[in-house]
């Protein structure tokens, strides 16, 4: 889970190997926080185990922390400004 310094929820994803999935999220160009990597000021790892387990909470954290970057898996809808 990538925060910024506000605290705010920035991106959630998951992976096997953390250590290579958080450095392709910094030197990708396809990663979708790519244009917001400098906002990234702080990131939490929770270990779940089980593929459909990671699945469920993964989703359920996008939608329950209304994760900003992640347009996927999002069933809230944003309010327009």
């Amino acid at each position: 889970m990538f925060y910024n310094d506000k605290k705010e929820l920035l991106f959630v994803g998951k992976a096997r190997k953390l250590r290579q999935r958080i450095k392709k999220h910094f030197e990708d160009t396809v990663s979708p926080i790519k244009m917001h990597r400098n906002e990234v000021t702080k990131i939490d790892v929770c270990v779940v185990e089980g593929p459909v387990h990671r699945e469920i909470y993964e989703t359920f954290i996008i939608n329950e922390l209304k994760a900003k970057y992640n347009v996927d898996k999002v069933f809230f809808k944003m309010k327009s400004e």
